[in-house]
């Protein structure tokens, strides 16, 4: 198949590209920047004659654009779109429902709502994939100063949302009244029990205050869209401040433990200034290609917080971090669960406290730490590989 791969800045851009290469596509690369998620007219004229004159038989994305589902509709061919991005909402562009649509989204709640509750039939559960030998040659390549730099006992890669992306104080919505913050405050650290969605449902939330902020401040989808303003609002404001509250709160705790009972280094281009604790352990964002497979394996316990957005899904942070041979200590979710083997191939917490707990478990027993990191690096090689992860994508 002669297939067109749409190449933005995703950061695995090219560890796709390459492995749709090894899969046997024919692969064209087409990276023209889209201006428009649903209107860019200056796109469509463009990339529908070159896929014409291509003989272009599917086009391919990570994440799902609308523009690329009417084009592909447009040129009667098939567009695969592969999701990683959670909150991510495109999906709920009208577009969606076209025929040509074959959309794999990681997480498998997501897939659940958008089938039950908008009758979405493109789109299909495909967990995410991950190129150990990529990671492989990057870590086998660095000198030993260099991984010397990384090493420490506990670190955290990711985002603390400590700036325009935390639309729940960039709303004020702490000035909306108490219940919204105090039930965000018991939503932390419950994995099991959703508090927002029942509490938006039966008006406990003042959802009409919030979402006039949101329009105030332009964050609703507007008419290409079918999304409920419920679901922005639950996914954009509240479960965004969720994270932001766990990370803060969690990684906080962790670097003032770190000060006498371990080292914590925190890779974040989040801004750190208004928490000082933190802001002593901040090494800045590190390179997805060439440095963060070193912080993997160079930390003896890698800890993810996953998004909160994320219901079921394995996020792909953590398949990085097992593709590299890194021990992981993440929260709970269903598919983490589901498909790894709890203090065999991965660490779970339910609670702050017992992250805790396992971090100074897991730094006190070296040996047994070390096997799980394989195991867990074993278990992504055969079941999280792109092989697989393509197969599901195109349904083979």
């Amino acid at each position: 198949m002669r297939l067109l791969l749409y190449y933005w800045n995703a950061n695995n851009r090219q560890i796709l590209a390459d492995n749709l290469k090894k899969a046997g596509f024919e692969l064209i690369i087409y990276d023209k920047p889209i201006k428009h998620y649903t209107r860019d007219l200056e796109l469509a004229s463009d990339m529908i004659p070159f896929i014409h004159a291509n003989g272009v038989e599917a086009v391919i994305s990570f994440n799902y654009f609308p523009i690329l589902s009417m084009i592909c509709n447009t040129c009667r061919i098939p567009y695969y779109s592969w999701v990683y991005d959670s909150p991510h909402f495109t999906l709920y562009a009208k577009s969606i429902t076209m025929p040509c649509n074959h959309i794999g989204l990681f997480d498998r709640e997501l897939v659940k709502h958008l089938q039950d509750d908008y009758k979405v039939l493109s789109v299909f559960h495909a967990p995410l994939s991950v190129d150990a030998e990529y990671f492989y040659q990057t870590i086998q390549s660095a000198e030993k100063k260099t991984l010397e730099k990384y090493a420490c006992d506990v670190s955290f890669v990711g985002s603390l949302y400590s700036d325009e992306y935390n639309y729940y104080d960039m709303l004020d919505m702490a000035g909306t009244g108490e219940q919204e913050s105090q039930l965000i405050a018991k939503q932390c650290f419950e994995y099991k029990q959703d508090y927002l969605r029942p509490a938006l449902d039966s008006g406990e939330i003042n959802k009409g205050a919030i979402q006039g902020k949101m329009e105030e401040h332009g964050l609703m989808l507007g008419e290409d869209y079918f999304a409920l303003p419920e679901d922005v609002l639950l996914a954009a404001v509240l479960e965004k401040k969720v994270t932001v509250e766990e990370r803060r709160i969690l990684l906080t705790q962790i670097a003032e433990a770190g000060r006498s009972e371990f080292s914590f280094k925190l890779y974040t281009g989040s801004d750190t200034k208004g928490l000082p604790v933190l802001d002593a352990c901040n090494c800045g964002r590190v390179d997805y290609h060439s440095q963060m497979p070193l912080v993997f394996v160079a930390s003896r316990i890698n800890l993810n917080i996953s998004l909160r957005s994320i219901h079921s899904g394995i996020p792909l942070r953590v398949l990085d971090i097992m593709a590299c041979g890194g021990f992981a200590l993440s929260n709970w979710q269903p598919e983490l669960a589901e498909y790894f083997v709890e203090g065999k191939e991965i660490a779970l917490f339910e609670s702050k406290e017992e992250c805790m707990e396992k971090i100074s478990y897991y730094l006190a027993h070296e040996e047994e730490r070390k096997e799980i990191a394989a195991a867990g690096k074993r278990k992504v090689q055969e079941h999280f590989s792109y092989e697989r992860g393509l197969e599901k994508l195109f349904g083979v």
